[in-house]
């Protein structure tokens, strides 16, 4: 393991907490009423191995995932969010529709309700950071569950 916790965990829960530490103590507040500083305190019951685990099972809307996906504009940002975004598109598409269909003149098509992924693109070009951290998470931990990039285990 080379150091740190006996668990493991340690480094990769470092490198987040010195990252995004503001956003993880107030999401372990706010969902496992969990202190983040008990992954100090021997114990305490929370290792480094757990407080990551519980880290990676954060909601999509929490304050962490949102920074995680490009900034505060992602916060609050859940499933429901994204469902009723669609379905203010749809109802606008429909009227626009109808309303084509039934006048001679042809209304502006309407604009799509602005969801975060726009206003960071907006804000930061395709190229986003969040994005290629987000792979970066996704690849350690396929490779910790031992399967590589072609979907194939070690050594098949």
């Amino acid at each position: 393991m080379g150091g740190g916790d006996p668990a493991g965990g340690s480094g990769e829960l470092a490198r987040l907490i010195d990252r995004y530490g503001e956003y993880i103590l107030a999401d372990f507040q706010q969902y496992y009423r969990i202190d983040l500083a008990d992954v100090l305190r021997p114990g305490s019951g929370l290792s480094a191995r757990r407080a990551l685990a519980l880290l990676r099972q954060l909601p999509i809307e929490s304050a962490t995932v949102a920074q995680l996906r490009g900034g505060p504009e992602f916060r609050g940002w859940g499933i429901t969010q994204y469902l009723l975004a669609d379905l203010v598109d749809a109802v606008q598409f429909n009227t626009h529709a109808f309303i084509s269909a039934n006048s001679k003149k042809k209304p502006k098509p309407p604009q799509p309700f602005d969801r975060p992924e726009s206003r960071a693109k907006r804000k930061r070009g395709s190229n986003s950071f969040a994005a290629m951290a987000m792979r970066r998470i996704s690849a350690v931990a396929k490779r910790k569950k031992g399967v590589d990039h072609d979907g194939e285990g070690p050594g098949d």
